[in-house]
């Protein structure tokens, strides 16, 4: 076969993904490899070369239409679960990283109008980390910018971010889907849209003849391409909002988690705990930005100061040189690969037993551990890529996300803690508090979301604790959403309707039948989507 410039064969019959938690067959050397540096492009501009990617994915979704092959558009493979990927073919799209720094003729006049600022926007093509964005907006825009918001951890691409949900813990500006503003999508081998939101059109006419293509300004539609991890085709291109370069001031202490505690994060009331800032929480100077705390489940009891809960808090100030940068190679960071691996071991050899030597092996497990991801300094300042840059646990983990209604932690702490009575979670729960996402599929999707991680080895108690606790919830009737791009082998499609309403997901599903064909959305489809009921053809409207 002959194959266009910028695309060749990738010649693998399997995907592992980042975190080597699994590995998917596919079609032997059925896959693709996408690439920008082809010896003919060298006379391209980078627009030029980003529309000749468009024609790429085009050709190679007929491709996959002739042969009848289930097709993906990888990036990192961050994701914890297969929902991003192919049981056939996948496309690397991780070396398309063009960027664009966009004058005024590419915003609408009545958003210019309206104070609109060109500088607080880039066109970011597909392949681009959120590490990779980090440094272009720090160190090389002038003036220097900063993304928004921000995950924990940043190997993702800017698409398989905000595809899947990942949120961070940005108290009053939301997760990553909320600075995305425009989206340039692929949906078959001769369509393809860009799609805003009709309440907020930032993108001009000029702008989308750039990119040879039409425009769909609808916010039902961009609501449900926002969070739909790969199944609405190919998401090419994105137009995200940026801000002038911002430093966080952090703080991380260990706090009771007593009345105030209680009365501050299920009312969002953070003047209960002013006395336990930095700075008022809503100093005009000091902008309360990040607001998370972890609970080590084996050394936690509610109105006890000496097993109380870690609380991490950021204050968003203007930028200054005179600051001491993050040290990232932080001391302690002694567990790797086979470390974590000895200790899934250990822990899946003993489940058997599931008495004596689980209540106390597990519990000194995880002391070591969490003593070590927070054996930091009280307080640090840095740019957001300074301060999201290493996943707290590295190597075979297991890292689960629930979120839930800020008005029901406590009583999902107490879930937490009656389960750990018998099943002793190997990991620790962080709670990081951020505002909700419009999206159809989000998973933050209550205006007041506070997301719950259950982070540790990847051990099979951990996963029967998993289903302990979303069984628990479930029975009690408290409402909750299960993180896409995390472990969640749990969904299927009772569990997703819970989560979502039939309502909300049919809506879901007649906007997909509206920019794609049957025979493309069959394309697009996955084992993870019809698993939860997502991959039916419901006609639009």
């Amino acid at each position: 076969m002959t194959y266009p410039a910028g695309i060749k064969p990738w010649k693998i019959k399997d995907f592992t993904n980042a975190h080597e938690n699994f590995t998917q067959p596919l079609d032997e050397d059925q896959s693709f490899d996408m690439f920008l540096d082809d010896p003919s492009w060298q006379a391209l501009n980078q627009l030029s070369q980003y529309n000749k990617c468009t024609e790429n994915f085009q050709w190679i979704i007929q491709q996959a239409l002739e042969k009848s092959m289930n097709l993906r558009a990888m990036g990192s493979g961050w994701s914890f679960s297969k929902v991003a990927v192919s049981e056939d073919s996948i496309i690397n799209t991780k070396r398309l990283r063009h960027k664009f720094a966009l004058g005024p003729d590419n915003f609408d006049p009545d958003f210019l109008a309206k104070g609109g600022r060109p500088d607080n926007f880039r066109f970011l093509q597909c392949g681009n980390t959120i590490i990779n964005i980090n440094e272009y907006l720090e160190k090389q825009s002038n003036p220097p910018k900063s993304l928004m918001v921000s995950g924990g951890s940043n190997g993702q691409t800017i698409v398989g971010a905000f595809s899947t949900g990942t949120h961070g813990a940005a108290v009053f500006k939301g997760a990553l889907p909320e600075m995305v503003v425009g989206m340039h999508v692929i949906t078959g081998p001769d369509r393809h849209f860009y799609v805003e939101r009709a309440s907020r059109k930032v993108a001009s006419e000029a702008f989308h003849q750039k990119l040879k293509t039409q425009a769909i300004l609808d916010d039902d539609l961009f609501n449900a391409i926002l969070v739909s991890f790969g199944s609405f085709g190919i998401i090419h291109g994105v137009l995200v909002e940026v801000e002038d370069k911002f430093l966080l001031e952090q703080k991380l202490n260990r706090v009771p988690f007593d009345q105030d505690m209680m009365d501050a994060v299920t009312a969002s009331d953070f003047s209960k705990i002013n006395y336990r800032l930095k700075f008022p929480w809503n100093d005009p100077d000091h902008h309360l930005y990040h607001f998370e705390l972890a609970i080590n489940p084996h050394d936690f009891e509610f109105h006890n100061p000496d097993k109380g809960a870690y609380m991490r808090t950021m204050f968003k100030v203007k930028y200054r040189d005179d600051y001491t940068p993050i040290d990232t190679v932080t001391e302690g960071y002694t567990y790797g690969d086979e470390t974590l691996g000895i200790m899934q071991s250990i822990l899946d050899r003993i489940k058997a037993s599931a008495g004596f030597l689980n209540r106390l092996l597990v519990p000194q497990l995880v002391n070591s551990l969490f003593n070590l991801a927070y054996s930091r300094p009280e307080d640090q300042t840095g740019t957001i890529a300074e301060t999201f840059k290493n996943t707290r646990f590295r190597g075979q983990l297991f890292s689960a996300g629930v979120c839930l209604d800020r008005k029901d932690i406590v009583r999902t702490i107490e879930i937490c803690l009656e389960i750990n009575k018998d099943i002793k979670l190997a990991g620790v729960l962080a709670f990081r508090f951020v505002k909700g996402c419009r999206s159809k599929l989000a998973f933050t999707r209550f205006p007041e979301s506070v997301v719950m991680e259950l982070d540790g080895v990847d051990a099979a108690i951990n996963h029967q604790f998993f289903k302990l606790l979303l069984d628990q919830m479930q029975q009690e009737g408290i409402p909750y959403t299960v993180h896409w791009g995390k472990v969640n082998r749990l969904l299927d499609k009772d569990r997703v309707n819970y989560m979502y309403g039939p309502e909300r997901i049919e809506a879901w599903k007649k906007q997909r039948s509206r920019v794609m064909a049957r025979e493309v959305q069959q394309l697009f489809n996955n084992e993870f989507m019809q698993q939860c009921g997502l991959d039916t053809y419901v006609p639009f409207p």
